[in-house]
């Protein structure tokens, strides 16, 4: 995953404001690679991006490098029932 973060400072020692939130965003979130090796280990009934700000259809290829198991991309309002089987329901997109 690629970010930018543009503040007026940056580094180790710097501990306010959106300095701050700007290195805990760039040391916190997983690429879709890791998160492939993530849900290879774990091996979920289903594995869920629950807030992503990629692309899925390139995302999805880095899962893929080590997890064959399903993947959704979580949307507003959609709903997943987990039971014996996992159903996931989605509000059709108007046009």
């Amino acid at each position: 995953m690629k970010l930018a973060c543009v503040v007026q400072r940056f580094g180790a020692d710097v501990t306010g404001g959106s300095e701050r939130h700007c290195r805990v965003i760039a040391e916190h979130h997983t690429d879709g690679a890791e998160a492939g090796r993530i849900f290879e280990r774990v091996k979920p009934k289903l594995a869920v991006f629950s807030h992503y700000n990629v692309d899925p259809a390139a995302t999805l290829p880095l899962v893929r490098q080590a997890y064959a198991g399903p993947v959704q991309f979580g949307e507003d309002l959609m709903t997943i029932e987990i039971g014996d089987r996992v159903t996931v329901r989605r509000i059709p997109q108007e046009r």
